[in-house]
């Protein structure tokens, strides 16, 4: 048989253990709850230095610029010779001018190259 000392000593182990058990949930759902707000802070931190807020001015007046005018058209063909050839009995007719051809050459510049 055991001794009666024996069993006051075992319920205060017991119960020694157990408060440590609970001090120790205690302590880990605080750092859980401490890592979850700091994750917060930095995520908020990170958003706001993405995007800067707008200064907002005061608004001023500005100047009125005059309205800017344009010049008409200087015409396509010059109207003495438009008039010159229109009165001359055997007008000259010039082939147009060809079209250039594209070369078909490799790029001078090639990425990724050494």
């Amino acid at each position: 048989m055991r001794p009666r000392g024996g069993d006051g000593d075992l319920r205060r182990a017991v119960g020694a253990r157990e408060a440590a058990r609970a001090r120790l949930r205690r302590a880990t759902a605080g750092v859980v709850a401490l890592a979850v707000a700091l994750g917060g802070v930095f995520a908020a931190l990170a958003a706001s230095a993405t995007h800067p807020r707008k200064t907002v001015l005061p608004a001023t007046s500005a100047e009125k610029l005059p309205a800017l005018t344009s010049a008409p058209a200087p015409p396509l063909v010059d109207v003495q010779s438009a008039e010159s050839s229109n009165s001359s009995s055997a007008p000259s007719q010039s082939a147009p001018a060809t079209a250039p051809t594209p070369s078909y050459q490799p790029p001078v510049v090639s990425s990724g190259g050494s």
